[in-house]
């Protein structure tokens, strides 16, 4: 960069002019001139397949208006498993036989029309039976619940041990996990374990 002749006749304070001329250069300490650096060089873009500007080959895409490639997922050992229809969970109570219900049946039905004949007030017992008469005649045409048999087998059991705190329980569960299907007769089972707890412990 030289200085320009310019105004000798300015102030003392005044910056000097300077002349960017294309064949100004800064003298090295070598006495060469410094090669000057053009920035608005365009560089050709290769043609051939031999650029070096890379060796990692870049990730292919699919062209425009092809779906993406499928990926294959795989599924991992600790992925929850699917319960099939075919399957059955553990726990889930295997179906009785027509020997069984009717075996289960006859129990049930002795031990409540006992109950009923003995420890219920005669005024109620007509009632009372019609609603019992119509949970035998659902039981033995299967509409009822395995559930609901199986429960209604161990509380009668529990009654004719008398353990009235057992049966009573089971009842509850009955009432609470079943009110729809047992509706029609629970209650008579409540006055039949209330009847027989209130008369076992007056003897």
């Amino acid at each position: 960069m030289a200085f320009r002749p310019g105004n000798h006749d300015r102030a003392w304070n005044d910056p000097p002019v300077f002349s960017y001329q294309q064949g100004d250069a800064k003298p090295e300490e070598n006495g060469n001139t410094a090669k000057k650096t053009l920035l608005n060089k365009r560089v050709a873009f290769p043609l051939s397949g031999g650029s070096t500007t890379s060796q990692t080959p870049a990730t292919s895409l699919p062209p425009i208006g092809l779906p993406p490639p499928a990926v294959n997922l795989t599924t991992s050992p600790q992925s929850t498993s699917v319960l099939l229809p075919s399957e059955k969970p553990s726990g889930t109570p295997m179906m009785e036989t027509r020997e069984q219900l009717e075996s289960s049946l006859a129990t049930v039905s002795r031990i409540l029309v006992d109950s009923l004949t003995n420890y219920v007030e005669s005024e109620k017992q007509e009632d009372f039976n019609k609603r019992l008469q119509h949970l035998f005649s659902n039981w033995k045409d299967g509409k009822l619940n395995l559930d609901v048999r199986q429960r209604l087998e161990t509380m009668c059991t529990s009654l004719e041990k008398r353990e009235f705190t057992k049966a009573e329980n089971v009842r509850v569960a009955l009432a609470v996990d079943y009110t729809s299907e047992c509706a029609s007769w629970i209650m008579v089972i409540k006055n039949i374990v209330t009847q027989m707890e209130t008369k076992q412990v007056e003897l």
